[in-house]
C-alpha cells in the first residue's frame, strides 16, 4: 500500500513539474518584456525575442527529460520498472542532459558576445553551475540505464528458466 502511494505521489509530482514549467514557458516573453522595461528601462524588442527564443532552446531537452520521467513514473506506478524502456527512457535523458551543456552554454556566450549582456558573475556562474549539473544528470542517468539494461535481461533470463 505505502509503495502504491509513493508512486501515485511521484507521478503527480512530475506531472505537476510538466504542468508548471509550461506555464513558465508560456509566461515567459511577458515577463521578460515586462522586466526589461520596468527595472531596465529597456524598449528593444528584438532582445526581448533573441532571449525567449534562447531560452526555449534551451527549454526544449529539459521538456523531453521531463516527459521520459513521466514515462519512467509511469513504469513504477505499474509495477514494470525492469522493462526495456526504463533503459530507453533513462539514455534519453542523459543525452538530453549532455545536450543542455552545449545549448545552455552557447545560448549564453551567444547572449554575452553579440547582445553585449554580460553580468559577470550572473553570467560565468549559471554556465558553471548548469555544466556541473547537466554533467552529473547525464552519467547517472547513463550509468543506470546500463544497470536497467543489464536487470532487464537477466530478469527476462530468470523468467524464461521458470
Amino acid at each position: 500500500m505505502k509503495k502504491n502511494v509513493s508512486s501515485k505521489m511521484l507521478n503527480i509530482i512530475v506531472t505537476l513539474g510538466i504542468t508548471l514549467t509550461l506555464l513558465a514557458l508560456l509566461a515567459t516573453p511577458l515577463v521578460l518584456t515586462a522586466f526589461f522595461k520596468s527595472a531596465l528601462s529597456v524598449l528593444n524588442q528584438d532582445l526581448v525575442m533573441t532571449i525567449t527564443i534562447c531560452i526555449y532552446i534551451c527549454a526544449a531537452p529539459y521538456m523531453i527529460a521531463l516527459f521520459n520521467l513521466k514515462k519512467l513514473s509511469k513504469l513504477v506506478v505499474k509495477n514494470n520498472p525492469f522493462s526495456p524502456d526504463t533503459a530507453k527512457s533513462l539514455k534519453i535523458i542523459s543525452l538530453c542532459a549532455f545536450s543542455e551543456i552545449l545549448l545552455f552554454n552557447g545560448c549564453s556566450i551567444y547572449l554575452m558576445y553579440y547582445h553585449d549582456i554580460f553580468l559577470y558573475a550572473l553570467s560565468i556562474i549559471p554556465m558553471i553551475l548548469v555544466t556541473f549539473i547537466s554533467l552529473a544528470i547525464g552519467f547517472l542517468s547513463l550509468t543506470l540505464s546500463h544497470l536497467f539494461d543489464q536487470a532487464t535481461r537477466i530478469k527476462d533470463e530468470n523468467d524464461k528458466t521458470i
